[in-house]
């Protein structure tokens, strides 16, 4: 076996910190799983709102959360590094809108929710 082979194989080292664990992929899944979980529970929320609310509040505080931890790394990229080229422009113009599409209806059905009385 070649030194080119075993240096493609070797993995990289898991990591150790929470912001190297955290990534815009990782915020991006698991607040589109949390979003579309979120639109099933609105419809039942209607309809069974003693027995989905709590689900319902779940689902919207974790795409919240991911959609602002997008915007969040978003932010931070453009502050350490800045305008890095145009080839970036197009992935970080998705990140922004994936990050407000994910956060705005969760934040507005929150506020709703905090606004007739659900949440304490």
């Amino acid at each position: 076996m070649t030194r080119r082979r075993r240096a493609a194989r070797r993995r990289k080292a898991p990591p150790r910190t929470l912001r190297q664990w955290w990534t815009i992929a990782r915020a991006s899944g698991i607040g589109a799983l949390a979003a579309a979980a979120m639109a099933l529970l609105w419809v039942g929320h209607g309809y069974w709102p003693d027995a989905l609310h709590l689900p319902f509040v779940a689902a919207a505080a974790v795409a919240a959360l991911c959609g602002v931890s997008i915007l969040w790394i978003t932010a931070m990229d453009f502050a350490r590094n800045g305008a890095r080229g145009s080839r970036l422009a197009p992935i970080r113009a998705f990140d922004v809108a994936l990050g407000l599409l994910l956060a705005g209806p969760a934040l507005y059905a929150l506020r709703a929710l905090l606004r007739d009385g659900w949440l304490p």
